[in-house]
C-alpha cells in the first residue's frame, strides 16, 4: 500500500511480523473499553456499541461491531450476518448531509487486528482501532494517485462481540 504518511509503512510491516502481539493488544484494548470506558488518549471517548441500540445504519447485517466519529464522519463497521464477530461492511455517514459510502468487504484478513480496511475501486479506507499502541487512532483514506488524508477519531465504540483478530474458525 502506498504511504499516506510516514507511519503507514512501518505500521504495515509490524502487522505481518507481530500477529500474536496484535491479538493480545486488541484483547487488552477491548478489556480497557469494557472496564474503564475511557481510553488513555486525550480527546478520545470510548465505550461499547450498545450506546447505539436504536441505530439502524447496520440494518440487514450482523449488527454494529465498531463505531467511530471524526470531525466530518460517523463510521460504522457492521458485522457479517453469518458470523457476528467478524467485520463485513463499512458505512459512513457524512456530517454535512451528503451521501456517505457503503462498502462490503470481498475478503477480510482477521490478522490485521489493529485496523479495519475496505477498498472502493482504487480508494482505500482504513480505520485504526484504539489500543495501547495506537493511542490516537485515525481514519485514513488513500486516493488512486497515492495521495490521501486522515482525520483523528474522537469517539470509538466497540461491540462486546468483536473477538480477537486471530480467527480459529476459518
Amino acid at each position: 500500500m502506498r504511504s499516506i504518511n510516514k507511519h503507514i509503512s512501518k505500521f504495515s510491516l509490524q502487522l505481518i511480523s507481530q500477529k500474536a502481539l496484535t491479538a493480545l493488544s486488541l484483547g487488552l484494548s477491548l478489556a480497557l473499553f469494557t472496564i474503564a470506558g475511557k481510553a488513555s488518549a486525550e480527546h478520545l471517548v470510548t465505550g461499547l456499541t450498545n450506546e447505539l441500540a436504536n441505530d439502524k445504519t447496520c440494518e440487514g447485517t450482523g449488527g454494529i461491531l465498531a463505531y467511530a466519529e471524526t470531525k466530518d464522519y460517523a463510521l460504522y463497521i457492521c458485522a457479517d450476518l453469518k458470523d457476528v464477530s467478524q467485520p463485513k461492511h463499512y458505512r459512513s455517514v457524512n456530517k454535512n448531509g451528503t451521501t456517505g459510502v457503503k462498502l462490503t468487504a470481498r475478503t477480510y484478513n482477521p490478522n490485521q487486528g489493529t485496523y479495519f480496511e475496505f477498498h472502493n475501486g482504487d480508494y482505500v479506507y482504513m480505520l485504526q482501532i484504539p489500543s495501547e499502541t495506537i493511542k490516537k487512532p485515525v481514519l485514513m483514506v488513500e486516493f488512486p494517485d497515492g495521495s490521501g488524508y486522515e482525520q483523528p477519531i474522537t469517539r470509538f465504540l466497540m461491540s462486546s462481540e468483536l473477538r480477537s483478530p486471530i480467527s480459529t474458525n476459518k
